[in-house]
């Protein structure tokens, strides 16, 4: 099917468009850390909004992009509970969905499983904003605490499509944390063609370990926190580095590195670019 397009927006905001409808991950499009290349109205025309969890620079936009686009939002129960009391929604627009469930929606059938984040502290983080005055941290910590739900699950998502192609969104579960028989079970039980993965920090390793394990036919990395990493002080590796280590890991699988603005035709792989909508107006 050459009609099916995967978009990054930046963030871990990430698009499978299909004549059926559009599945959106985490839409991210306010001005953070600096960077913004996206806007509400990019947005408009998803179907369904998938919450792969609850720090706020994957959370805080997704009630807006429901509201205005009038998508269902797709979550653990933790996601429903905040956005139904917090932020007013519907409860006919919540869609629950817990570990190895699966929903089946017009187009898209989709599982749920777990994925382990790295290690954070949101107390420590707030402390440490305090003491050395940094006052992005600080906000990013404060409204992690209120503003999201910031200890909902980790939540991954496989999408198989009317056409057999399967997209796994991983987003930042390639890491220290995930072991290797978490990994295989993961491959057993959910064979994936297209492998969507956050590559952040030193984790190539943990990257390799993944694209070996699940052999996807197309891995698409995206630099999930470059930003805020660079607001927190953190560094990353260089994304060639990702890149090689995903290759070395499946030699006969294509791996793309998605910058804001990348999108690419599945099944080919044919990787093009596109603009936001309020840019391509002016």
């Amino acid at each position: 099917m050459s009609e099916v397009t995967v978009r990054y927006f930046g963030w871990s905001a990430i698009s499978i468009e299909t004549p059926d409808g559009t599945l959106l991950f985490d839409p991210f499009f306010r001005k953070y850390c600096g960077a913004k290349w996206f806007s509400l109205p990019d947005f408009q025309h998803a179907n369904f909004i998938l919450a792969t969890h609850g720090h706020e620079e994957h959370f805080l936009d997704i009630p807006d992009v429901a509201k205005s686009a009038g998508a269902v939002v797709i979550g653990p129960p933790a996601v429903k509970r905040f956005l139904m009391s917090r932020r007013k929604l519907s409860p006919q627009q919540l869609l629950e969905i817990s570990p190895w469930e699966t929903v089946e929606l017009t187009g898209f059938k989709i599982t749920a499983f777990n994925w382990k984040h790295r290690d954070i502290n949101l107390w420590k983080a707030l402390t440490k904003a305090v003491f050395f005055f940094n006052t992005t941290q600080l906000k990013w910590a404060f409204s992690s605490a209120v503003s999201a739900p910031f200890y909902a699950p980790f939540t991954g998502y496989h999408v198989r499509l009317p056409n057999g192609l399967t997209i796994m969104n991983y987003n930042e579960g390639f890491n220290t944390k995930m072991t290797d028989e978490e990994i295989e079970t993961l491959a057993a039980k959910l064979p994936t063609s297209v492998l969507l993965a956050g590559m952040q920090v030193d984790f190539t390793k943990d990257v390799a370990r993944g694209v070996r394990t699940l052999k996807p036919d197309i891995t698409v990395l995206y630099p999930a926190h470059d930003k805020f990493h660079e607001m927190m002080g953190v560094k990353s590796h260089p994304w060639t580095d990702f890149a090689s280590a995903a290759r070395a890991a499946h030699p006969s699988g294509q791996v793309i590195v998605a910058e804001p603005g990348t999108a690419i035709d599945l099944p080919s792989g044919k990787v093009s670019r596109f603009v936001s909508l309020v840019k391509a107006a002016d």
